[in-house]
């Protein structure tokens, strides 16, 4: 996905025949996401569950005290059990307004995370294209799992699931192929890096991209020690590794006109993932956001 991201940032929205977000939708998207964010801190805090500013947000919720001006999404860990508790009543309270999808769960899942999605709405990409999963407006939850001390275990451990990973969303490419994204990625630099794709889906498909999504979940689910990862992340097992210390306790900072939990050391926590976070990219350098479709209601644009 992030490669998909560093193209994006490259092309025209004329060159990739694909839809690009404007500054008036992300301004939609911030209030709809808002919503959301409001209905699930509800959720979570009636069931003592915490959700915690992640990659983005986080960076938003320091640099910004909000949203990332340009950002089309919401990124929120969960620690492992709060992770679990919170599949358990979801149904029953928020089942009316959001569709989840999750590892393991019983609806499927179209990734290797938690993500929730608003109803009547569409921000479909490209590699939803023929997947059957709902592809409204999201957020996605990542589970922050306890990681090995040793450094030899934490190697092998993150060889191990980053390869889960690759192969898990491999084969959800070779089973739901999109001929957006085939188009896109044969017509660039990403040729050979989607060629390789297709052949591990292919060579992986004796199981369905769900099974594979579960397998990746539960093999990167720890024992408590003094290290803490979210393997989902952006910068995968070992680059999201960190000391307990540096993500609990969580502490609440402002986000908005609202409180967002934080990590424990924010300072380190975003140096890790974007080095001098507090500089301002120059807008030729930001994340170009496209997608095939952007409804924020069943008969919006």
């Amino acid at each position: 996905m992030l490669l998909l991201k560093k193209h994006y940032a490259s092309l025209e929205s004329s060159e990739s025949l694909l839809y690009e977000i404007t500054n008036e939708d992300i301004e939609q998207l911030h209030k709809i996401l808002l919503k959301m964010y409001d209905d699930l801190y509800a959720y979570c805090q009636k069931h003592s569950l915490k959700l915690i500013a992640s990659g983005g947000t986080a960076l938003g919720a320091v640099r910004h005290k909000g949203f990332i001006p340009w950002d089309d999404d919401m990124d929120l860990n969960l620690i492992r059990e709060d992770y679990q508790s919170f599949l358990i009543h979801f149904e029953e309270e928020l089942g009316d307004k959001y569709d989840l999808l999750a590892p393991g769960y019983k609806k499927g899942a179209n990734c290797f995370l938690m993500r929730v999605m608003r109803k009547n709405t569409t921000l479909k990409n490209m590699i939803d294209e023929n997947s059957p999963y709902p592809t409204g407006i999201y957020c996605d939850l990542y589970p922050l799992d306890y990681a090995p001390d040793n450094r030899f275990l934490l190697s092998i451990k993150a060889i191990m699931a980053d390869s889960l990973r690759f192969i898990s969303y491999s084969v959800f490419w070779k089973k739901y192929r999109s001929p957006s994204l085939k188009q896109y990625m044969l017509n660039s630099e990403g040729k050979t890096y989607y060629r390789f794709r297709i052949v591990v889906g292919t060579i992986f498909s004796f199981s369905t991209p769900e099974k594979w999504f579960e397998r990746y979940d539960k093999f990167i689910q720890g024992k408590e020690s003094n290290h803490l990862t979210i393997a989902a992340g952006r910068k995968y097992y070992k680059g999201e590794t960190q000391p307990t210390e540096v993500f609990l306790p969580v502490k609440q900072i402002p986000f908005e006109d609202r409180q967002i939990y934080m990590e424990n050391d924010s300072d380190t926590y975003l140096k890790n993932l974007y080095g001098d976070y507090m500089k301002i990219p120059d807008e030729k350098d930001r994340e170009k956001h496209l997608c095939l479709r952007l409804d924020f209601k069943s008969g919006g644009k």
